[in-house]
């Protein structure tokens, strides 16, 4: 497994945010389920390879379960405690409540072992949800970029 953010040796430019698995450039679209292949997560993110922070980008159409977060966490925890975690949201168009619900959950984590969640890509859509729900007060979400 993967888990250090070393490049995959097929030269992919994201990775299973679990275990580490090199993953295809191209989002599948939704409704379709995409397992990891190598750990068999269900991938709601996926993990961008870039140097600095640790970018996760969420996947359209995917809202994941308590569990599928905690698998996500527990890796951060183990590989990365501490570190600030950007969250790339630029390909959602709309998200649920429960989507909303799993920030906060993520958020809690990050911050209890000295990292921060950073959210960014916010479509205009999404951004007045957000607001909505004052949860600009509760998560750091990065200034729309003109």
């Amino acid at each position: 497994m993967n888990t250090k953010g070393n490049p995959p040796k097929n030269g992919a430019s994201y990775q299973c945010p679990v275990c580490g698995n090199a993953l295809p450039h191209a989002v599948p679209a939704p409704p379709f389920d995409a397992p990891c292949s190598e750990c068999g997560a269900y991938l709601w993110c996926r993990r961008r390879l870039a140097a600095g922070p640790l970018v996760l980008q969420a996947i359209p159409g995917r809202s994941p379960e308590p569990a599928e977060v905690e698998q996500v966490l527990k890796t951060y925890e183990r590989d990365h405690p501490g570190e600030d975690v950007t969250f790339d949201m630029s390909l959602m168009e709309l998200v649920t409540s429960s989507f909303m619900a799993r920030l906060i959950s993520m958020n809690r984590r990050i911050t209890a072992t000295g990292g921060k969640l950073r959210i960014t890509g916010l479509q205009p859509m999404v951004r007045d949800l957000f607001q909505r729900a004052r949860l600009d007060r509760a998560l750091d979400l990065e200034p729309e970029t003109p």
